[in-house]
């Protein structure tokens, strides 16, 4: 590994002393407890650096990401790597080249004097390129994306459905209703591979429900080996299944590497963590970081048992504690922490900051969803973070709550981008029910025809038209109930359970849209309200435009959008400024983890994520009932203040009792 002396000395000399204490620990398994903003990929990279010092080639050290991002970060901090092939320059053995069909042919992408840096599946996909002949492919295997794999899930089930209803075979008898369903499978078959529950051993699976799925993922199995491929989940899951089987080729991989780095490692999942002791567990040379309080993934099967039991799981471990925060103001470090320390499940820590106390933290009780989205856009015309690039961020915990502050920030021409999703009507089952509006209304709407058509099967569409002709001639329905019957006719949630892998998501926002048509009294308004909305959104030469993340260019003349995002997608993102939106009873903690302590305490790991992004202020806002979290900050640490409407409704409701 080529480095320059300047790159060395940051890597190892401008560390704090805790930083420094982790980075010479001596070899062998550590535990790098690393708290919100205190340094971790510093000092990852830092340890990698100091292991090439001790004398491990380069080479033979490995260190693994979530991200290409993160690994990217990490490639530029340790320093130019270079490359005795002209093949490899640039890749340094990241692998960002994980796509349908393409790898480099030697170990691991890279050769002497550089180390593996990328994502584990990254990792998996260079195994496989070496032993795909072993698992019945060729190493020109492609690798299906998630949408790829549910394709090929519901060409099976639809094969098998049309067997069942035959009475082909001796399972007569079982229900077609599951058939109908395959993203229900596509999320069982996911849940196998990542985290190998009893029902993958046909001798442990029970009701009649386990062999169906267990059959559907058997044939699921035996496609994609036709098709040489293998899914997404197969580049961690069949490297730990080789590794298993054949002990010759765990010993193989098992000596490519001295060291191994985990950066996150509080997000591994069952079988990345299976994968990581398989090649560690000769050296047992494992350094890894993470932080508990930010382990916000247990709906993707991570396991905050690998974090917490790792002494137990690795004899000797030593842990190290990074604790001094570089990012935030004193008084929102000691906010999110006050909100931490009510979880049980947690690694005790003391998180804090050398920098100003700044401002108190704002908590805002609003009488909705549009006060709150009109709230927050007029803070941020006043704000003097707006001309700073990437200072401002929205975030919510649901995508659906997206819609009221998009107009909002529309309607006030701010422009802003959605990362890493689609804006609230650019989503299918939004665009959907437009659609069905619009045809209802005008039936000579050839657009909104097709995309019906198209998308829910010409029976179920000429159901609708039937009744949509009825509506545009007598009846005059309000637009929730023209959404009602749209929904009714069609059974259009259930085609969105059968047919989405994030059914639960869609639904929330079908809810926010049906919520929203409730304040207009007839279609025509309301599409029309939509329609403008829309037309305000497209970019025009001249003017201030709205972007999302294809279009982050300057806009209007500032450089500067808001950053909209829901708190899982703005983990390892920080800016000046946050809003915090919607921080109410059922839905930061969400209504789906009320009842459940592990999912409760994930929702408080959530909102300690989603305060920690801040640098210098912080505003939370609710409406109906506050979220039991904002109880949990100390108050000599907060501002309260009530927007204006729900500060008039709260004076009148006092002249009531005061009369």
């Amino acid at each position: 590994m080529k480095m320059s002396e300047n790159n060395r000395k940051i890597s190892l000399s401008t560390l704090n002393p805790q930083q420094e204490e982790a980075v010479a620990a001596m070899d062998g398994p550590l535990l790098v407890v690393a708290g919100a903003g205190t340094g971790k990929t510093r000092t990852l990279t830092s340890r990698l650096a100091r292991f090439a010092d001790r004398g491990i080639p380069p080479e033979r050290i490995c260190a693994i990401t979530f991200t290409n991002k993160a690994a990217r970060e990490m490639l530029s901090r340790v320093g130019t790597m270079t490359s005795d092939n002209d093949d490899d320059k640039g890749h340094a053995g990241h692998g960002y080249s994980h796509g349908h069909g393409h790898g480099h042919s030697h170990y691991y992408g890279h050769r002497g004097g550089t180390p593996f840096i990328g994502t584990f599946h990254a990792l998996g996909a260079r195994i496989l390129r070496r032993e795909a002949r072993l698992l019945g492919r060729g190493a020109n295997f492609t690798i299906f994306d998630s949408q790829d794999s549910f394709g090929l899930i519901k060409k099976i089930i639809k094969r098998r459905l049309v067997s069942s209803k035959r009475g082909d075979g001796d399972d007569r008898s079982r229900s077609l209703k599951n058939l109908e369903k395959p993203a229900l499978f596509a999320q069982k078959i996911s849940e196998i591979k990542s985290t190998s529950p009893a029902i993958a051993d046909p001798k442990k699976s029970g009701g009649e429900m386990d062999r169906l799925v267990l059959e559907i993922f058997q044939k699921y199995e035996n496609a994609l080996a036709e098709n040489n491929a293998f899914d997404f989940d197969d580049l961690i899951e069949k490297p730990v299944y080789l590794f298993k089987k054949h002990p010759e080729v765990l010993k193989k991989h098992r000596s490519k590497f001295d060291a191994i780095l985990v950066d996150e490692y509080q997000d591994l999942n069952p079988k990345q963590y299976e994968l990581i002791k398989c090649l560690a567990g000769g050296h047992k040379n494992l350094s890894v970081v993470g932080d508990d309080e930010q382990m916000i993934y247990g709906w993707r099967h991570a396991n905050l048992g690998t974090f917490l039991n790792f002494e137990k799981d690795w004899p000797g471990a030593q842990v190290k504690f990074l604790e001094e925060n570089y990012r935030s103001t004193q008084n929102i470090i000691g906010a999110a922490s006050a909100v931490a320390q009510n979880n049980q499940y947690r690694r005790p820590k003391n998180l804090w900051t050398k920098n100003p106390s700044g401002e108190l933290i704002r908590i805002i009780g609003v009488e909705d969803e549009n006060e709150e989205a009109e709230y927050i856009t007029k803070q941020i015309s006043n704000s003097q973070f707006l001309i700073s690039k990437g200072s401002t961020a929205v975030l919510y915990r649901t995508n659906a709550q997206s819609r009221a502050i998009e107009q909002a920030l529309i309607r006030n021409k701010i422009p802003y981008h959605i990362f890493g999703g689609l804006k609230f009507y650019e989503r299918k089952e939004i665009k959907d029910i437009v659609a069905a509006m619009r045809y209802a209304m005008n039936g000579k709407d050839e657009i909104s025809r097709d995309r019906l058509e198209k998308n829910l099967g010409k029976r179920r569409f000429q159901e609708f038209a039937e009744a949509a002709a009825r509506i545009s001639g007598a009846e005059k329905l309000a637009p929730v109930k023209l959404i009602e019957k749209f929904l009714k006719i069609t059974d259009y949630l259930e085609y969105l359970e059968r047919t989405s892998l994030n059914y639960d998501e869609r639904k929330e926002n079908v809810a926010e849209l049906i919520d929203f048509a409730s304040r207009f009294a007839e279609p025509q308004s309301f599409l029309e309200e939509v329609a403008l909305v829309q037309a305000t959104d497209l970019p025009s030469a001249g003017t201030m435009t709205m972007t999302n993340d294809n279009d982050k260019k300057s806009v209007g003349g500032h450089g500067q959008v808001v950053h909209l995002s829901t708190i899982h997608l703005a983990k390892g993102l920080e800016f000046d400024r946050v809003f915090i939106a919607g921080c109410s009873e059922g839905l930061l903690p969400h209504a789906r983890s009320l009842a459940n302590e592990y999912q409760l305490e994930e929702e408080r790991r959530l909102m300690y994520v989603a305060m920690t992004r801040a640098r210098k202020e912080l505003a939370i806002s609710f409406y109906d009932l506050p979220s039991r979290f904002l109880g949990e900050i100390p108050p000599e640490l907060t501002e309260a203040e009530l927007a204006a409407s729900a500060k008039e409704n709260a004076d009148e409701e006092r002249c009531v009792v005061l009369d």
